[in-house]
């Protein structure tokens, strides 16, 4: 893929990956590293999912909380926050479900307040199913307010919708919901994160996914087929689309 002539944004950014299980946060958010790293620039990954640890497991050298216990990870946070104003670098970070951790650290620190003072932009990721129960646990989040930046991104996940189901059939109760439609008033940015094929032999072949669209060789020594490698390539190119007017907002 093409770099970059240096940063989309001059600030440092931290995207924060929310929202339950199975909505495609992991995806969504490896696709965000492995498109700055594509583009030139390092970013911190952080790992705040106790359920799960995807992220840490595709990136090695995630951080992550000494323990699952609120103070260490409410401690970890702000080690994280530190880091990234000493070294003027973006950070990626999954908090799992995201509700209990971001009220009681929007409690202590006011983090969208505190990136401002030190010139960190702050962007919320809500990855969305179909569910009634995925829009809740969103709506729960926002409503509580105590991680309420400016830049916001609603991701629904076409891939994670049941086979035979339209996105219009799946997310038109969301779409229309009183909750998701005063977001997108204050600013809120819904995006399409269409279905990936091949998701799952890109998985195995352990590469990202800007590296299997430009025929990167996988743990077996080979690239994936041209026809899986330009599926990826539409992907990457459908997602781009849907985020252009915002490409300032990614780290």
């Amino acid at each position: 893929m093409a770099k970059d002539e240096g940063r989309a944004s001059p600030a440092p950014v931290l995207a924060v990956g929310l929202g339950r299980g199975y909505g495609g946060k992991s995806t969504g958010l490896s696709e965000l590293v492995w498109r700055a790293r594509d583009r030139g620039r390092d970013v911190l990954v952080a790992d705040g999912d106790a359920r799960s640890r995807t992220l840490a497991g595709m990136f090695p050298e995630a951080l992550v909380p000494e323990t699952d216990e609120l103070p260490d990870v409410k401690q970890w946070l702000s080690g994280l926050l530190n880091r990234m104003v000493a070294e003027r670098r973006s950070a990626v970070l999954d908090l799992g479900g995201g509700d209990r951790v971001l009220q009681e650290y929007g409690r202590d620190l006011l983090p969208v307040e505190f990136c401002g003072e030190y010139g960190i932009e702050p962007l919320a990721l809500y990855f969305l199913g179909p569910e009634e129960e995925d829009l809740k646990h969103v709506l729960s989040i926002w409503e509580a307010g105590y991680f309420r930046p400016r830049r916001v991104f609603l991701v629904m996940n076409e891939g994670v919708i049941r086979e035979g189901r339209t996105m219009a059939g799946a997310f038109g109760r969301t779409l229309d919901d009183p909750g998701l439609a005063a977001m997108v008033r204050a600013g809120a940015v819904p995006i399409l994160m269409k279905r990936l094929a091949c998701m799952d032999l890109v998985r195995r072949a352990g590469i990202g996914f800007y590296a299997a669209a430009s025929g990167a060789e996988g743990r077996d020594g080979r690239p994936l087929d041209p026809t899986y490698a330009f599926m990826v390539r539409k992907w990457l190119r459908d997602l781009e689309g849907e985020r252009a007017a915002q490409a300032d907002w990614l780290p």
